[in-house]
């Protein structure tokens, strides 16, 4: 009982993270209908600054915090302008532009944290230090806070999304750019706002994984990868899929580790793979997406 809650307790904790990737993902989705790859850079870089300023400085955890989010979307506002430097407000940029253009900040971004900070490995200080016992299990307090942050960022995103006037017109710009254009929406300023925001969400998802698993130079296409696994797995076109589908995720990765002869190795590799092609075939639109009607 006590191998089983501990791998359930753990399996939500992974999953927090790759929810909350997903979340980057669903924003800029659900707001640009652009497939944003750069999403493993703003994990990575803000992973990676927030090691370096808590090392550094002796700042409130709060500060340090917000100072690694506002570089990350000034990451997502430089990602906007790149994708969008030859198109106008009316025309969205090609699919095939934006992907090939994001996963190119993703490559430059790995190289420049290979540069900055190195090859080497490290491990990012928890939010909070110990530990507790939960139906015998033994849970990291950095675990809790995980699930905490997810769990605020959903209810967060969705009253932006749905009770807000920018996150209507975030919406009504996916829907159709010429006629938000046409009724006075600034498509250019809500696109900057969509890639600020999430970048942020990704540098978030990079802060909360640094103490609970090893991050360098290479992690960012990993947190890419897990991210759009969520996002799509759970329905990039809902705020509560990513959620759905990272936890998810998370949980089969660690309940198979109790089959005999399973490595983690292959877990990585095969399970998210497995579980994205079942819910392709069930459910193409993903578990909480709605099906594109004409």
């Amino acid at each position: 009982m006590e191998l089983f809650a501990q791998i359930i307790i753990t399996g939500l904790a992974q999953g927090s993270i790759y929810a909350i990737l997903g979340l980057g993902f669903a924003i800029v989705g659900m707001s640009t209908r652009v497939l944003n790859i750069a999403q493993g850079a703003y994990a990575l870089i803000g992973g990676f600054l927030f090691l370096t300023i808590a090392d550094t400085f002796n700042l409130p955890l709060v500060l340090t915090f917000a100072l690694c989010m506002v570089a990350a979307a000034v990451l997502g506002v430089v990602t906007e302008l790149v994708i969008n430097v030859s198109t106008r407000p009316w025309k969205p940029v090609p699919h095939i532009t934006s992907v090939l253009a994001t996963l190119a900040l993703l490559v430059a971004a790995e190289g420049t944290v290979l540069l900055i900070w190195g090859s080497d490995p490290v491990l990012g200080k928890p939010i909070q230090r110990g530990t507790f016992r939960l139906f015998g299990a033994i849970v990291p307090w950095q675990y809790l806070w995980n699930i905490v942050a997810l769990i605020v960022m959903t209810i967060a995103l969705q009253m932006f999304l749905f009770r807000t006037w920018t996150g209507r017109a975030m919406r009504a710009t996916a829907e159709n750019v010429l006629m938000s254009y046409l009724l006075g929406i600034n498509v250019r300023r809500i696109g900057a706002i969509t890639f600020a925001l999430g970048a942020a969400i990704g540098a978030t998802g990079g802060i909360l994984a640094s103490p609970i698993t090893w991050i360098d130079y290479q992690m960012g296409s990993t947190f890419m990868l897990f991210g759009l696994l969520a996002a799509l797995i759970g329905g990039e076109n809902s705020v509560a899929g990513p959620m759905i589908g990272g936890l998810l995720l998370g949980l089969l990765e660690n309940v198979f580790l109790l089959i005999p002869g399973l490595t983690g190795g292959l877990l990585k590799q095969v399970v998210p793979m497995l579980l994205l092609l079942a819910v392709l075939v069930v459910r193409p639109q993903g578990l909480l997406g709605k099906k594109a009607t004409a």
